[in-house]
């Protein structure tokens, strides 16, 4: 009986390396967005802290030096959450399109998996069919074998 061998077994192996690929891109990527998400947070809550002084030092001399300070340094960090914000949508943006190239990856893989299991059940009908002619000439033969003997006993000539 002969062995079963997947032709596109290589393919096979190649589309599930390249599935795993994309799936490690969408990880980088996911890991990527939590990242700026909680880079934003801590902007933000930085920013929320440093108004919450002014409010305080409201109705105190604040010098014109501090104002301008503080009023710097909320400028800077709300542009640096409006950057993170927009490089937030682009991360978001790609792993949208990874995770599309990984639906299509799968589909890929389980397609091959799937013509693997159809070759396989087929090959294992043919080789059914193939022990059952065996079986059936086996039993021939000695249908034929054992009628012969009947015909043409031992001890008579």
């Amino acid at each position: 009986m002969a062995l079963f061998r997947f032709r596109l077994n290589s393919v096979l192996r190649y589309r599930e390396r390249k599935r795993e690929d994309k799936r490690l891109e969408l990880r980088a990527l996911e890991q990527a967005k939590e990242n700026l998400i909680s880079e934003i947070d801590r902007l933000e809550h930085s920013l929320t802290r440093q108004r919450k002084e002014m409010d305080e030092q409201r109705g105190k001399f604040v010098s014109v030096a501090e104002m301008r300070l503080a009023a710097d340094f909320a400028q800077r960090v709300t542009d640096r959450i409006r950057e993170r914000r927009s490089v937030l949508a682009i991360v978001e943006k790609r792993a949208a399109e990874k995770r599309d190239e990984l639906l299509e990856a799968n589909r890929d893989v389980k397609s091959l998996e799937q013509l693997r299991q159809r070759r396989w059940e087929r090959h294992r009908v043919e080789e059914a069919r193939e022990e059952q002619k065996l079986t059936d000439e086996v039993g021939q033969r000695q249908a034929l074998a054992g009628g012969k003997r009947k015909n043409f006993p031992h001890g008579e000539s």
